[in-house]
C-alpha cells in the first residue's frame, strides 16, 4: 500500500488503510481530532498517492475507528 509513503512514518504509525473500493481510499483514524487535521491534508495526500497507485483515488475517506484497529491493523 501506498499510504505509508505518502503520509509519512508519524501519521503511519497513527493510521492504518482500511480498504480501497470504487477509488476511495478509506483510513482508520483513532480519534476525531486526527479525523479533522487529516482531512485539512488530504488534497495533499490525494496528489501524491495518485503518484504511486495504477488506479486513481479519487477520494481519502478518514474513519474514526477504535483505537486497537488504528494500532494493529486490518490483517
Amino acid at each position: 500500500m501506498a499510504w505509508p509513503v505518502v503520509c509519512g512514518s508519524a501519521v503511519a504509525e497513527r493510521t492504518r488503510a482500511l480498504s480501497f473500493l470504487d477509488g476511495v481510499l478509506q483510513i482508520a483514524v483513532a480519534d476525531p481530532g486526527w479525523k479533522a487535521e487529516l482531512q485539512s491534508l488530504a488534497p495533499r495526500y490525494l496528489a501524491s498517492i495518485n503518484r504511486y497507485t495504477v488506479e486513481a483515488v479519487r477520494r481519502i475517506e478518514f474513519v474514526v475507528t477504535r483505537p486497537e484497529i488504528v494500532e494493529e491493523g486490518i490483517r
